[in-house]
């Protein structure tokens, strides 16, 4: 199909009118008035959208008496449907790459956790407040000041992030503290690195921060963090949701025991914030 009906065709199925009168035609063959009903808008701007889909080839029509009857013609969506089952094609193999990482990730990483027994490690919550996102809550015996400069400072990052048991190190931990600017750590583990990195997209210390988030072996998997450090008295609810790009996404994710792992740097970050209270 060349690319020019390709696109006739997507500028007409953008229009939400158009696709409910596509979706009419669906069910059977109408006459203009009989398609115009439901709409309120004039009879000449239900004709124009019917000349556009006519020049994308989505419907046909024919003069029935003094009628003007029209029907879909899916030649076009089928053609749309093979040039995007090339792309699905592709995703569900990258997605299956992703799973496959990140069960191996899983199984190295598990075997090499230590338990811990921070203060407040009982306050660490997992939910799932959308198809596409996961949210974790906990509570910090800090000052919320001292809670945002532990998780956007380098020299603080790299004693809790990621620091899951022996073997376990940040070797490299970048941060441009600014909207725009860029961060990126690399976890260091018994079998091997793994590297993140992101954008910063709003800051508001001591309050809220939002970044993306890349695993370096799927750089076009962008998820988005919202960290958010709410005051209760003298210490701090920590509050992040990561919005991943869909729930597959989402899910794989979960199954490779992330929940288990932030548990454990959480609890890290409570006994750095405990000894630079002391210090």
């Amino acid at each position: 199909m060349p690319i020019d009906h390709l696109s006739a065709t997507f500028a007409a199925l953008a229009d939400p009118t158009r696709r409910a009168i596509l979706a009419r035609l669906a069910l059977g063959e109408l006459s203009v008035s009989e398609l115009a009903e439901p709409f309120d808008m004039s009879m000449p701007a239900v004709s124009k959208h019917l000349r556009v889909l006519e020049r994308a080839g989505l419907i046909a029509r024919r003069k029935e008496a003094q009628w003007r009857r029209c029907r879909i013609d899916a030649g076009p969506l089928k053609e749309v449907a093979t040039w995007a089952e090339r792309y699905r094609q592709i995703w569900e193999q990258r997605l299956d790459r992703l799973d496959n990482t990140y069960n191996k990730y899983r199984r190295r990483r598990r075997r090499a956790m230590v338990v811990t027994h921070a203060a407040n490690s009982d306050s660490f919550t997992v939910t799932t407040p959308s198809d596409q996102e996961i949210r974790m809550t906990r509570l910090f015996s800090a000052p919320r000041q001292l809670v945002f400069e532990a998780m956007t400072k380098p020299e603080h990052v790299t004693q809790w992030w990621g620091r899951l048991g022996d073997g376990y190190s940040v070797p490299v931990c970048e941060i441009d503290l600014r909207v725009g600017g860029r961060w990126r750590f690399v976890n260091r583990h018994p079998h091997g690195e793994a590297a993140f990195h992101g954008e910063y997209r709003e800051i508001a210390p001591p309050g809220r921060v939002v970044f993306t988030e890349v695993f370096e072996e799927f750089p076009d998997v962008v998820s988005v963090v919202t960290a958010e450090f709410v005051a209760e008295g003298n210490r701090t609810r920590l509050i992040a949701t990561v919005q991943y790009p869909s729930r597959e996404v989402r899910d794989m994710v979960i199954s490779t025991g992330m929940s288990k792992g932030a548990a454990i740097s959480y609890d890290r970050l409570e006994d750095l914030v405990a000894n630079l209270q002391r210090s």
